[in-house]
């Protein structure tokens, strides 16, 4: 087991690691207890170690017998590299750049295989809170690589999103996912910003969706307690242990 993040630099992103147990293994896949190891790609502002480091002792004391790795990269510019299309600034001035596809090529095409090198079998999940919960569930809805999906206070308020996954849905019949989980905190619609006052109706929407999709396992809306700065970490945490409890671990 390691017992520490180490942090990398990717392909000129940094990304921070974490592996628990001894899933991770070499050519012949010997030793395995689980069919598959849980891998948890999140997405983070930059210089957010502390965060990291908070989620991971949450789930030292929580699930101290779970085999998983998780990889927090960072990216610098949060409106940008976590927005999936351009759209108007909601607060502010500062607008959303839609470069979410560049994030979704590096974490593809370099991120994971650089972490999943010497893996057998895993099962991956995006996640993320606020914007990069949206991007997460974005990257999900994408393609077929992911399992399942954590988004904590997703920005699923974001201008043509709910439109996007009725599209999806209608059109991913075929594939099979297996466990998602959308959490949000039980004040952040009461906000004076009328796009922004929409994120209950419109998690809760993007939740049915979701559900009405047979190809579905399991899935959860959580809801926690305060607006949307309460305990960013704690809700992450809790996201990936609920996930890794659908798994023998």
């Amino acid at each position: 087991m390691t017992d520490q993040v180490t942090t990398t630099t990717i392909h000129g992103r940094t990304c921070h690691l974490y592996q628990q147990s001894s899933q991770i293994c070499s050519d012949s896949c010997t030793g395995h207890t689980h069919s598959s190891l849980p891998v948890f790609y999140w997405g983070i502002n930059r210089d957010n170690k502390a965060s990291v480091l908070t989620v991971v002792s949450y789930l030292k004391a929580h699930q101290p017998d779970a085999s998983f790795l998780l990889a927090a990269y960072e990216v610098e510019n949060w409106n940008d590299d976590f927005s999936p299309w351009a759209a108007e600034a909601v607060f502010g001035t500062e607008a959303f750049g839609g470069k979410g596809e560049d994030t979704f090529q590096w974490l593809t095409a370099c991120c994971m295989p650089y972490v999943e090198t010497k893996m057998c079998e895993f099962a991956r999940f995006p996640i993320g809170y606020s914007l990069a919960g949206l991007f997460s569930l974005w990257v999900y809805c994408k393609c077929e690589l992911f399992a399942g999906a954590v988004s904590c206070s997703g920005s699923l308020w974001y201008e043509g999103w709910l439109d996007y996954v009725q599209e999806w849905i209608a059109s991913d019949r075929e594939s099979e996912r297996t466990f998602f989980y959308l959490s949000l905190g039980d004040k952040e619609h009461k906000t004076k910003n009328k796009r922004m006052s929409t994120v209950r109706d419109c998690t809760e929407k993007t939740y049915d969706l979701l559900c009405k999709n047979p190809a579905y396992r399991t899935g959860i809306l959580a809801w926690n307690p305060g607006g949307h700065f309460a305990e960013p970490d704690l809700r992450i945490a809790k996201g990936i242990d609920w996930i890794l409890r659908q798994f023998d671990v």
